[in-house]
């Protein structure tokens, strides 16, 4: 394990230097804080870079566990004194470990999608808490495919990891331009769902599957040209001047909707 005690080592500026998200995709990587969530990582097969420990506090079963999988996936391994480590960290109360992840995004789900799935579609999501949250209860719900459509926040940032409680890293996520996720919704097997205010149907009703559901921006909801080819437009009733819903909540009550209330009972196992 390499010590490192300056705040000029090229291995401290790249890490600062993941606060931005231009700087994320262009690496490919993106910051992992603490143990429980870097365990998360391990567990769903990210692939670590960079580990990063406090070198006041190395010892416990779970920096054991994450030194020995960082060794053998052959990622380097830092020991930093703790203010150099309040320094690296973007937490009020910073951890004793940080962990530098590679991306992974899906090129494709067409191939992959079993007939009884639901696959969640974001278009133009600009809050990383909302897309936190969405994945949070995406992951309850078992679903565990997010497109991310247009203009979405990255769900790699500290802000959007935090709020989805580590469940980004249940998730298989694709990218896909609006002439993408057309094609997606053409070639769709089963429903493709669109949320719209003014929709005539109740989102409370059976669904063909495999479902894809698509909902839009916080401000905006989904982009006409997606909601106009879905074959389903479906509303949340609210009552009378409510304006909308936060996107994080409709979403909670459309996933549940999909995976409990329409398609099977929630049983004693789920």
């Amino acid at each position: 394990m390499e010590e490192i005690t300056s705040a000029q080592n090229p291995l401290i500026k790249l890490v600062r230097s993941l606060s931005i998200r231009k700087h994320r995709a262009d690496l490919g990587l993106f910051a992992v804080e603490g143990a429980e969530y870097a365990l998360k990582a391990k567990a769903h097969g990210y692939e670590p870079h960079l580990l990063i420990l406090d070198r006041d506090n190395l010892a416990g079963p779970d920096k054991g566990e994450m030194i020995d999988w960082a060794r053998e996936r052959g990622a380097r391994m830092l020991a930093v004194p703790p203010a150099l480590m309040s320094r690296l960290s973007a937490l009020s109360n910073p951890q004793t470990l940080i962990l530098i992840c590679r991306q992974r995004w899906a090129a494709s789900f067409t191939d992959a999608v079993p007939t009884d799935a639901v696959v969640l579609a974001l278009d133009a999501i600009r809050d990383p808490g909302n897309l936190g949250t969405i994945m949070r209860t995406a992951e309850a719900a078992h679903v565990t495919r997010l497109c991310l459509i247009g203009q979405c926040c990255d769900p790699y940032s500290p802000e959007a990891l935090r709020a989805s409680a580590g469940s980004l890293f249940a998730m298989d996520m694709l990218r896909l331009s609006h002439e993408d996720a057309l094609a997606m919704m053409a070639g769709w097997a089963g429903d493709t769902v669109a949320t719209e205010r003014a929709a005539a149907e109740d989102f409370r009703q059976a669904y063909r599957r495999p479902v894809l559901l698509l909902m839009g921006s916080e401000s905006d909801g989904l982009v006409a040209t997606l909601r106009e080819r879905a074959a389903k437009r479906v509303r949340i009733p609210m009552a009378s001047g409510v304006e909308s819903l936060n996107v994080a909540t409709a979403a909670a009550l459309m996933l549940y909707e999909l995976q409990y209330s329409s398609a099977r009972p929630l049983s004693r196992t789920d």
